[in-house]
């Protein structure tokens, strides 16, 4: 039987790292660039955003000219894993797997039909360091990422095909799901010909998603077998 990939979003829809990257991106810039980075706060988007698209806006909304940000964005990525991993060493109690989350991946990995992948616009280093301590990145051996391109759609196709070249396995649009908690997953699902499960988890108001029109809404994934059925799987004998 053609298995199917399951390629799963990580802030909103995995976990909640209670405004762990917002403030290490924050970090960062304060410390590559000498500004304050929170004065345009409210006008750059942080949910359903790639790591590279809000670092360029940032950047555009803190006046940094182009030649300079591109002059020191590898340094500013550096500044940004460094203080991102601080960050998630540090307790908080809101840091937190989200309901549902833990049952279903187990679930997902004991099946014979199913391959997992993540699907994000984290870089793979901030996505491994966010999952890390939660114990989430043993299910995930690979996927698409936002150090692949800064575009969610792409990265949902580049995901596909990274894993389809691990294993060996061709899957067909029409089998692979995308499980995210903003718009931006559906459409990027939606763009590939992919099945779009969205889950309320995250900031983003159920009726934003409902225009979206992905295939299943849920509001979180607690109910394993509602989360079967907008998977499109049968539940586990």
């Amino acid at each position: 039987m053609p298995r199917r990939l399951v390629l799963f979003d990580v802030d909103g829809t995995l976990i909640d790292t209670g405004g762990a990257g917002r403030l290490a991106v924050e970090q960062a810039f304060r410390s590559v660039f000498d500004v304050d980075p929170t004065v345009p706060r409210d006008g750059v988007r942080f949910a359903g955003m790639t790591d590279p698209a809000i670092f360029l806006a940032l950047a555009r909304a803190l006046g940094i000219a182009s030649e300079v940000y591109e002059a020191r964005r590898a340094s500013l990525q550096n500044a940004y894993f460094i203080a991102l991993s601080a960050e998630m060493e540090r307790n908080d109690p809101r840091r937190r797997v989200l309901p549902g989350v833990l049952p279903l991946l187990e679930d997902l990995a004991r099946r014979d039909d199913v391959e997992l992948g993540l699907l994000t616009g984290n870089f793979e280093r901030g996505a491994r360091i966010k999952l890390g301590p939660f114990g989430l990145n043993r299910f995930f051996a690979g996927g698409g990422f936002g150090s692949d391109d800064a575009d969610r759609a792409a990265i949902a196709r580049i995901a596909r095909e990274k894993i389809a070249r691990a294993t060996g396995q061709a899957f067909e649009p029409a089998r692979v799901v995308v499980v995210g908690d903003t718009e931006h997953d559906v459409t990027c699902a939606r763009a590939n010909g992919f099945r779009a499960v969205a889950v309320e988890s995250g900031w983003v108001a159920r009726e934003v998603l409902e225009r979206a029109a992905p295939d299943a809404l849920l509001a979180d994934l607690s109910d394993l077998a509602a989360a079967l059925r907008a998977l499109d799987l049968a539940p586990t004998r």
